[in-house]
């Protein structure tokens, strides 16, 4: 639930700061009339995500015994993938997008090329859903959290309205320590993941665990209690993990915290 509910929201007020700025921009030139095309664009951003999302669904039921694992398994890395690049690549683009999407918003609208303007919103709402339908998908997988759906559901509304409280109000959120904040715990959601995917090719009996457990907390912390779930949606925690998988899990965090201090 809780992993689900922070990427819906993470995601979702990337997609909705994108939105904001365009209508807010559009105001401040006293362009109001370009508005139904940013609106156009959002709302066929999100017509093509829920789309893109049921075709995921469809295609992942479509998979049992070996062929299921295996597709876990390619999910989950390519999730990995994808969160990775999705959080450096924000880190690096937070402090310009303003300005970047309002010189596209000039250049479209002095051309009067306004399904530009309808582009720069679908593009910015369909990568988001296309994310968010990868990581869930993978989540779902991997966690089998029943409250998964109601938790993404959840951070979607609360993105919603910080980000109608941000473009809305004088109350403002540090965009910047938001983002610092969500991507270094994405980065450890990517982590267990990852981990996730190298016990799936020890099961499949592709590589080797070296140490089959190393040690086991279960006594202590449950991976089906509360705590033991709530450990594993953000920080990947298994009670009883393999030397390969705490070696890759240790090596990707590592790396990849650095990579992401190394772009503040």
């Amino acid at each position: 639930m809780y992993a689900g509910l922070l990427i819906t929201l993470r995601e979702g007020i990337e997609a909705f700061l994108v939105v904001g700025i365009l209508l807010g921009y559009l105001t401040k030139i006293n362009q109001p009339e370009f508005k139904r095309y940013i609106w156009w664009g959002t709302w066929a951003g999100i017509l093509a995500s829920v789309i893109l999302a049921l075709l995921f669904q469809v295609l992942a039921i479509q998979f049992s015994g070996l062929g299921a694992e295996v597709f876990e398994f390619l999910v989950s890395l390519l999730a990995v993938g994808v969160l990775t690049w999705m959080v450096l690549w924000m880190q690096r683009q937070s402090r310009n997008i303003k300005a970047e999407l309002e010189q596209k918003v000039n250049l479209a609208v002095s051309t009067g090329q306004v399904l530009a303007l309808s582009s720069l919103a679908f593009m910015a709402v369909l990568r988001e859903g296309l994310e968010t339908t990868l990581f869930l998908g993978a989540l779902t997988a991997t966690m089998k959290d029943p409250l998964l759906l109601l938790g993404s559901l959840f951070g979607l509304l609360v993105a919603v309205v910080i980000t109608y409280i941000i473009f809305r109000t004088t109350v403002r959120l540090d965009i910047k320590k938001f983002f610092f904040v969500s991507g270094v715990l994405i980065i450890f959601i990517a982590a267990g993941l990852l981990g996730h995917a190298v016990m799936t090719l020890q099961e499949l009996n592709i590589v080797p665990p070296i140490i089959p457990h190393i040690w086991d907390t279960g006594q202590w912390i449950s991976d089906e209690g509360i705590v033991g779930k709530l450990l594993h949606a953000f920080i990947g925690y298994t009670a009883s993990p393999s030397l390969l998988q705490v070696i890759v899990y240790l090596s990707y965090v590592v790396f990849f915290i650095y990579r992401f201090m190394m772009v503040i």
